[in-house]
This record gives structure tokens, C-alpha cells and sequence, in this order.
């Protein structure tokens, strides 16, 4: 939903604003560009697996990760006076985390006939990531941005047991510095630093049968990014 909004948010306003304006050096600038990015990110997630065959009814999986990514968008902007600019830039390829294993060795309570015992995997992959944003000129080309952003988030598990993890989505704030400097023809550079921080994602089991329905997982991931974009203005 929040991609619908930021492509028709992003496309009205510049429609609008080109329709009111009265002469050409009153025109707001349209851009379209390239982004490289990089950066680094930590992710810290709890699991909660129930199951028959273990004291308490269920086990809790702490950890905590950090990984380097790097990946490419595309992104139109609307600039307005050489002093604010609003964008939107969209992520054409994906990012996957490595493969994590973990294997249970469960003992069972006396009484219980089921022993959980087995091999899982799990890794996710990013994409779809639309990011709405809007930029202000300090000085000399320096300016300050903030957006929102939005991402698929697709599970690829194997797990030991009869359940599987949906699919989800999640949401977050970015907000940081960059400088812009133009050339001729309309053709500019920017590169940024950039600070992320995501809403919490929470993803319950399905396909599961007995105490299994109890299993889910949380996770919340953040970090910081560094990109160089090129574009031209029309």
C-alpha cells in the first residue's frame, strides 16, 4: 500500500506543480538517476519454537547479526528553486542474507512421546524496496534527507518440523547528509550517508500441527549507508 502511495503521491505533485506554475524559470526540475549503495547492518531476531518433549513447552532462540550489502536503485525526483527536492527511488535487485543452520537434539520429559530432533535453515531476501524522501539545500550543494521506506521481505526455510514461515513486509525511517554538485547538460552527482531504522518484523508459523502452532519469530534490523547516485535534470 505504501508504495501505491508514494508513486501517485510522487507523480500528482509533479503534475500539479508544472500545471501551476506560469513560466519555464518558474518550473520545478525533473530528474531521473542511477544509485550504487553500501552499507553496513545489524539484525538482532528471537525465535519461539513450541513443541511436545521439552521442560516449559517451549524453547527461545536468541541471536544476533551483522552483515555488509550492497545493491542498486533507480530513482525521478521533482526539485523546486534549487532549495527543496522530493523523490522516490526504487531497488532493481535483491539481497540475501547467508544460509543460518541450527540443529535440535531434544531429550524427552518422561511421559512425552515426542522427541523434536532435526536440522533447520533459514536465510531471507530482501526486495522491492521503495523509499519516498525529501532533501533540503544547506549550502554549497550540502542537504539534509529524510524518508520513509517500505521492503519484501521473502523467507527461504528448511525446517526440521511440519511448519513454514509467510512471507512479510516492513517499514522504517532513513534520514542523513549528502552533497550534490551539477555539471553541464543537467548532469549531477550526489553522494549520501544515510541512517536506517526498521519497524520490528514478526512472522507467525502456519502449517503447523500440535504445539508447533506456537512458533514464530522477531526480528528488528538496522544500520548505515553510504551511496553515490548519478542523474540528469531536464
Amino acid at each position: 500500500m505504501i508504495k501505491k502511495i508514494l508513486s501517485t503521491l510522487l507523480v500528482s505533485s509533479a503534475f500539479l506543480v508544472f500545471a501551476a506554475t506560469g513560466t519555464m524559470a518558474d518550473r520545478p526540475t525533473f530528474a531521473i538517476g542511477y544509485t550504487a549503495s553500501y552499507g553496513v547492518f545489524e539484525a538482532s531476531g528471537q525465535e519461539k519454537e513450541g513443541k511436545t518433549g521439552v521442560q516449559g513447552g517451549q524453547e527461545t532462540t536468541n541471536a544476533t547479526e551483522s552483515a555488509e550489502v550492497g545493491f542498486s536503485s533507480l530513482f525521478i525526483e521533482v526539485g523546486f528553486a534549487d532549495r527543496v527536492t522530493v523523490g522516490a527511488s526504487w531497488m532493481v535487485d535483491a539481497v540475501e542474507t547467508a544460509m543460518s543452520e541450527r540443529t535440535d537434539t531434544e531429550i524427552p520429559v518422561t511421559g512425552d512421546a515426542g522427541v523434536d530432533t532435526g536440522t533447520s535453515t533459514v536465510k531471507a531476501e530482501f526486495e522491492n524496496l521503495v523509499t519516498g524522501y525529501v532533501e533540503l539545500n544547506i549550502w554549497n550543494g550540502l542537504y539534509a534527507k529524510y524518508g520513509i521506506m517500505d521492503m519484501d521481505v521473502n523467507t527461504k526455510e528448511s525446517l526440521h518440523t511440519d511448519s513454514q514461515y509467510p512471507n512479510g513486509s516492513m517499514d522504517g525511517e532513513t534520514w542523513g547528509f549528502g552533497w550534490k554538485g551539477s555539471f553541464d547538460n543537467g548532469v549531477f552527482v550526489k553522494t549520501e550517508t544515510m541512517m536506517q531504522n526498521w519497524s520490528e518484523l514478526k512472522l507467525e508459523a502456519t502449517g503447523a500441527t500440535g504445539d508447533d502452532n506456537n512458533t514464530s519469530v522477531t526480528a528488528d534490523l538496522n544500520g548505515a549507508l553510504a551511496s553515490i547516485s548519478i542523474g540528469k535534470a531536464f
